[in-house]
């Protein structure tokens, strides 16, 4: 009798064991999937170089990975190392408005279009300067002017106009396309094949318009009409009529505003500048 009972405990206990064993190893995968999914997010940020290595455990990557849903930190957190891989340095000739600029590149003067946004125009010929037009002029200005910028090119190498598409990255690791959205200088504008950085242009976007900012603050009240410069009813004029460029954009910039175009043909080159060889 008593040697029948003394095996009966020794079964119970050993059937428990392995309950905890099954257990652990059905939750271990959910940590894992959980930072793959944030590190796919978003391209932008894959090349961020600080985070992950100072974090051993996996938990951190998740946490690293969570800026990308913070609007505020994105630009920021774009620095990714602007001499990345596929990115080429070149100095900044001139700001020709809000979304493009002239850089030196490969011994030549190449104008660069930011990929992805759209400013309002200030020398579309045919059209008077737009809204806000200048203040996004003198926004890429203060962020590029006499700086060497980092080009980035998507898919399209060109638009129809001959200029470079590119992304635009400063040596700080501002994203200068991200910041002007973001300043509200700027409203997304993106065409496919194009599209690396929409979401986060549309995160700029939101916030731009959240906080009132640029274009999307309360429009002025209407301005008085310009004083009459010149006539604008026919093409009267050639650049030998002015005395200096001044006067001559005076009177290019006045008949844009009535809508009458570059009715003189003061612009030959179309980019906005009235009779440029004048003093």
């Amino acid at each position: 009798m008593l040697g029948r009972s003394e095996p009966r405990p020794t079964r119970l206990l050993s059937r428990p064991e392995p309950k905890p064993t099954r257990t652990l190893t059905r939750s271990a995968p959910s940590p894992t999937r959980t930072p793959h999914r944030a590190e796919s997010t978003s391209t932008f940020f894959r090349a961020t170089p600080t985070p992950l290595p100072r974090s051993p455990a996996q938990p951190g990557a998740a946490a690293s990975a969570a800026p990308v849903q913070h609007p505020t930190v994105l630009p920021t957190v774009a620095s990714a190392m602007p001499e990345a891989p596929g990115r080429v340095a070149a100095p900044v000739v001139e700001v020709i408005d809000g979304d493009t600029i002239r850089v030196r590149l490969g011994g030549q003067t190449c104008s660069v279009r930011y990929i992805g946004i759209d400013c309002p125009e200030t020398h579309a010929p045919g059209h008077p300067v737009e809204w806000m037009g200048p203040e996004a002029t003198e926004a890429n200005r203060r962020l590029v002017e006499g700086q060497t910028v980092y080009l980035e090119k998507d898919i399209s190498e060109t638009d129809r106009y001959g200029r470079l598409l590119r992304y635009v990255f400063l040596a700080d690791g501002t994203f200068v396309n991200a910041e002007l959205v973001r300043l509200g200088y700027c409203q997304v504008s993106t065409y496919p094949p194009d599209v690396r950085y929409q979401e986060l242009f549309l995160a700029m976007e939101r916030e731009a318009r959240e906080a009132g900012r640029g274009l999307w603050g309360p429009m002025p009240a209407p301005t008085a009409p310009m004083a009459p410069v010149c006539s604008c009813t026919a093409n009267l004029y050639n650049c030998d009529d002015f005395a200096t460029q001044a006067q001559a954009q005076a009177c290019y910039n006045y008949c844009l505003s009535l809508g009458a175009g570059d009715v003189h043909r003061l612009d030959a080159d179309h980019d906005g500048r009235a009779c440029e060889a004048l003093p």
